[in-house]
């Protein structure tokens, strides 16, 4: 069970009172720890609990300091180590890095770190794996393409499933979905970080995430010992979800994962709403059904109106999927679907879906009609009929000829912005938020500096000044 918890308010408090205190002796560690001081004193760890409370029996010892701990985990990755062994006895050697964490007494132990990772990962932690090594097997693509999905035709089959709401899948991650949601996304939302809510636009993406193991594992039997360095034996597998994927950027094959971010594309900020974590050789598209439909059951109190999604995604199915939740595609075509329109009406259009007149011109888009939901096109010469060479046999009103077109007509080709238009490109730009997600999340950039309310980073920075000045003189 549960013990105190101290709410966000108090450990606010406390954090001024406790680095004065230590002001004078440990001045330039709270100098250097500053920026990490800027974060956690803004991280409000309240709406932690409510996620963590059905984690813990409701009776039993209560366990101590677990928002502190949390915060600790923050703290962690933020000083570059993921090895909760180092890094307390980084905190027992620095009493301010202690201080931000909010232990006020003795520091936990490495046990209990441990302890509370596997509470937030409702699975069995990853073992070693036995198995014979598998080599790429599949053939390079070509430059700028991806690597095909495995199975044909299993984009349609998830697609069904979903539309029809038996794709659940009890990812062992979804607590810490509910925690990036709780406290960081919703807190986000609130102060106008992500856009309008009744009105979001989403960018979602993959990127290769290589694995510190090795693709060739380890050996167990002594095939080399007789001059046998390639036999088929089975190896020891330190990570044995990792497989190998093809990276379409640099064109070469990676061993490892793929992280799938769906990223808020309204506001400047690149902030992440949902991270996943799949194997490196699934396809874009497959990770995007599961990412949607999971996407849209955490997140009920928003309404997705717009998703910009690069070509990888640029399947029929996939347009079924976001037409059934009134999500409006923004999604780049794929060259190797040139000629794969299902559209076979009276109209001749381009590539893009825009309607040819009997002068062979593309048509002027006139707007889109929300009440029949079609799409109007003008005659390209409706200025002056004069220049239209094909005048007589065109149209007689002196307004020109109208014709119209419905995206259920083809999802793909007829969307509601009108590909190559400057609306769209102007939104599709956008679509880029993800990939500088991707950057901050592999670099470790340095935080973005975000203009908002209450005690802030300018403020903060005002404050610690001040308090050296008093301390000082």
């Amino acid at each position: 069970m549960l013990g105190n918890w101290r709410k966000h308010g108090e450990y606010q408090t406390w954090l001024k009172s406790k680095l004065i205190s230590l002001m004078p002796e440990h001045e330039a560690q709270i100098r250097y720890y500053g920026s990490i001081v800027e974060k956690v004193y803004v991280l409000n760890l309240d709406p932690l609990k409510e996620v963590i409370v059905p984690l813990y029996s409701s009776i039993g010892r209560p366990a101590q300091n677990q928002p502190e701990l949390f915060r600790a985990l923050v703290v962690m990755v933020h000083c570059k180590t993921q090895d909760p062994t180092k890094f307390v006895n980084l905190l027992r050697a620095s009493p301010v890095l202690s201080a931000i964490c909010g232990f006020e007494r003795q520091t936990p132990g490495v046990g209990t770190f441990y302890d509370l990772l596997a509470r937030l990962w409702l699975a069995d932690a990853p073992q070693k794996e036995i198995k014979t090594p598998k080599s790429k097997g599949r053939k390079r693509p070509k430059s700028g393409d991806k690597l095909k999905p495995k199975h044909p035709g299993i984009v349609k089959k998830l697609v069904d499933k979903a539309l029809q709401g038996r794709l659940i899948e009890k990812r062992p991650e979804r607590i810490l979905q509910r925690i990036l949601k709780e406290c960081a996304v919703i807190p986000s939302s609130k102060l106008g970080l992500l856009g309008n809510p009744d009105n979001l636009a989403v960018s979602g993406d993959g990127s290769p995430l290589l694995t510190g193991a090795s693709p060739y594992g380890k050996r167990l039997c002594k095939c080399h010992t007789q001059g046998i360095y390639r036999c088929k034996c089975k190896r020891s597998f330190t990570d044995p979800a990792a497989n190998w994927g093809w990276d379409s950027y640099h064109e070469q094959w990676f061993y490892g994962h793929t992280l799938y971010s769906i990223t808020s594309a309204d506001s400047p900020n690149d902030l992440p709403m949902f991270l996943r974590l799949v194997q490196g050789s699934r396809h874009d598209n497959v990770t995007f059904v599961f990412s949607w439909v999971e996407l849209l059951n955490l997140y009920p109190e928003f309404k997705f109106s717009k998703a910009l999604l690069d070509s990888a995604h640029d399947v029929y199915d996939i347009y079924r999927l976001l037409w059934a939740n009134q999500t409006e595609p923004f999604i780049d075509l794929n060259g190797r679907n040139k000629g794969h329109s299902i559209y076979s009406g009276p109209l001749t259009v381009n590539a893009f879906g825009v309607p040819i007149c009997m002068a062979n011109l593309p048509m002027r888009n006139w707007g889109f009609n929300n009440n029949g939901y079609r799409i109007k096109w003008r005659c390209p010469h409706y200025k002056d009929k004069s220049q239209c060479p094909k005048q007589q046999e065109c149209s007689p009103s002196s307004y020109g000829r109208v014709v119209y077109t419905k995206p259920n007509w083809d999802l793909r080709l007829f969307t509601p912005t009108p590909r190559d238009s400057k609306a769209w490109k102007g939104i599709y730009a956008r679509r880029t938020t993800v990939e500088r997600t991707f950057k901050r999340i592999k670099l470790r950039m340095p935080d973005v500096e975000v203009k908002s309310g209450g005690f802030g980073k300018q403020l903060w920075r005002q404050s610690i000044s001040t308090w050296m000045r008093k301390l000082r003189y």
